[in-house]
C-alpha cells in the first residue's frame, strides 16, 4: 500500500514561513497552516513535487543530565548522501494512518509515533517544546520537506535501529565539534541553541 504523507502547498507556506533557515513561527501560525492547508498525497508524489513540502517533526531529545541525543548514520542505510552524517534530531513523515481528526491532530501523534519508534524511552519529563521551522531551499531534498522542531527531555535507554545509527550522548562542546559532519538541520538547530547560550 503506498503510504499518504502530510503536506501543505509550498505557496501557502511561503506566505507563513517568509524567510529561509531557523525561523521563529509562531506554533499558533504552524497550528492553523497545518489544520487549514494541510492534505494527504502518496510519498512518492510528495517526495519529487516541489509545489508540496511534506511537514516533518524534528525532535531534539536530552536525557535528565542535559545531555542531547546524537545519532549517527550508518553505511547500511539506502541514502549513500547522509552516510557518517551526524544529527540531533529524531522523526520522520507524518501519514493519514496516526491518530486524530484533523491534519494537526495527526501531526502530533504522528511526532509521538516517530519518538516512540525510534528512541527508546522509559520516561519522558513533559511534552515536547516548540522551537521553530527549518525552511531550506538548497537541494531537491529540502526544497519538499519543512522540519517542525521540537525539544523534549526524556529518560532515554537508547535507539532502535542499531543496525542504522550508532548514537551517544553529547553537550553542546561536543556537537559544535562535530558541526561539519552534521546533517543541515541539525546545524541550524545547533545554531540556535549555541545563541540562546
Amino acid at each position: 500500500m503506498d503510504e499518504m504523507v502530510l503536506v501543505v502547498a509550498a505557496k501557502d507556506i511561503n506566505e507563513v514561513v517568509k524567510e529561509e533557515g531557523f525561523v521563529n513561527v509562531p506554533i499558533e501560525e504552524i497550528k492553523t497552516l497545518t489544520e487549514e492547508k494541510g492534505f494527504f498525497v502518496k510519498r512518492d508524489r510528495a517526495e519529487s513535487d516541489e509545489s508540496i513540502r511534506q511537514l516533518i517533526p524534528y525532535i531534539v531529545m536530552q536525557n535528565s543530565d542535559d545531555l542531547y541525543l546524537m545519532v549517527k548514520r550508518l553505511s547500511t542505510q539506502t541514502e549513500k548522501r547522509l552516510h557518517g552524517m551526524y544529527s540531533i534530531g529524531i522523526g520522520g513523515h507524518v501519514n493519514d494512518q496516526d491518530e486524530g481528526n484533523t491534519p494537526w491532530m495527526k501531526f502530533l501523534s504522528g511526532m509521538e509515533r516517530e519518538m516512540n519508534e525510534e528512541v527508546v524511552i522509559k520516561k519522558s519529563f513533559e511534552w515536547p517544546k516548540y522551537l521553530g521551522v527549518i525552511k531550506e531551499v538548497s537541494t531537491s531534498v529540502n526544497r519538499v520537506h519543512l522540519g517542525i522542531a521540537f525539544q523534549i527531555k526524556a529518560d532515554i535507554e537508547g535507539i532502535r535501529e542499531k543496525d542504522k545509527f550508532s548514537w551517544e550522548f553529547a553537550n553542546l562542546a561536543d556537537l559544535l565539534s562535530k558541526y561539519d559532519m552534521m546533517e543541515s538541520w541539525s546545524k541550524y538547530v545547533i545554531d540556535m541553541l549555541d545563541s540562546h547560550l
